[in-house]
């Protein structure tokens, strides 16, 4: 059996109150690793949906989704619990910059210096360059999210968490790790194999394609300082957003036959994270059954 040399080590994943988080949150623990877990609950309103659709949900769609993202983490530190690993849950708005040091604060204090970081958190509800004229044709994307035109407020609401937030948690984790005379740190961004061009989402792909820059600048100038930085860009994965049809007809298209599960990203950060990985750093790893190459 491989170690992965995680044991011990101290985490801070964003995000994780569902989905890919939650996997990558989980996959540390059996390592392991203590895990601090943020989240930040979204109202079912604010994609279009309401309270009793949401509790009536019972099969993957946007209602469904709604109610993954409307959770809290309890479960998710239940989980680790079972599992006999550490962890502790936060929720906070990492759009609000002074939040992103109490992150780190807060491991401090109960575990020690921060060895990792896992930049999943974002936010997600699709724009597009097209008129308003023009969405009366064709108004959803994904066959179930309402699309919006391009605006300053759609643009920025998904750079302060996409992009923003993450830049700032890298540059903390720097900051603190140099000032301690750290020798060994990872950092690792999760993106979207549509970062390069994501039509019908375009804030959502171009503010993830930020941070593949930044992680490259941090590998240059981090690695001197005992840190990798790498970026797991996700295929299509299946976190409860994507009704049972779009799903099939979807892993139909893509090499490997199937769409991806929160589990097979978390494999992938868990490699970045290893000792196997200490000589990687500034690499994004397409993570999607062949979707991209």
């Amino acid at each position: 059996m491989i170690d992965t040399g995680l044991n011990g080590k101290t985490v801070i994943v964003t995000g994780a109150n569902h989905g890919i988080g939650a996997a990558i949150a989980i996959a540390f623990a059996r390592e392991g690793a203590k895990v601090l877990i943020t989240y930040l609950r979204q109202p079912p309103e604010l994609y279009g949906e309401t309270k009793e659709s949401v509790e009536e949900a019972t099969a993957p769609g946007s209602s469904y989704y709604c109610r993954e993202i409307g959770q809290t983490a309890d479960w998710v530190a239940e989980k680790i619990s079972s599992l006999g690993g550490e962890c502790m849950t936060l929720e906070a708005d990492l759009a609000e910059p002074d939040n992103i040091p109490k992150l780190f604060d807060r491991v401090e204090d109960a575990w020690g210096r921060v060895d990792i970081i896992v930049n999943n958190a974002a936010f997600d509800k699709p724009d597009t360059f097209l008129s308003e004229k023009a969405l009366e044709k064709d108004p959803v994307f994904a066959e179930e999210y309402f699309l919006k035109t391009l605006s300053a407020d759609t643009h920025d609401t998904h750079f302060h968490v996409n992009s923003r937030a993450v830049a700032l948690m890298m540059a903390e984790f720097a900051k603190r790790h140099i000032a301690s005379d750290g020798q060994w740190g990872r950092i690792i961004n999760i993106t979207t194999d549509g970062a390069r061009c994501h039509a019908s989402n375009v804030s959502y792909g171009a503010s993830k394609f930020a941070i593949e820059s930044y992680a490259r600048s941090a590998a240059t100038e981090l690695g001197p300082y005992g840190i990798t930085v790498n970026v797991v860009s996700p295929g299509a994965v299946q976190t409860g957003w994507m009704p049972a049809e779009m799903e099939k007809e979807l892993a139909e298209t893509y090499p490997l036959r199937r769409i991806g599960q929160p589990v097979d990203i978390a494999k992938a950060v868990l490699f970045f994270a290893s000792d196997q990985a200490e000589w990687i750093t500034g690499q994004v790893l397409q993570v999607g059954g062949g979707n991209r190459m």
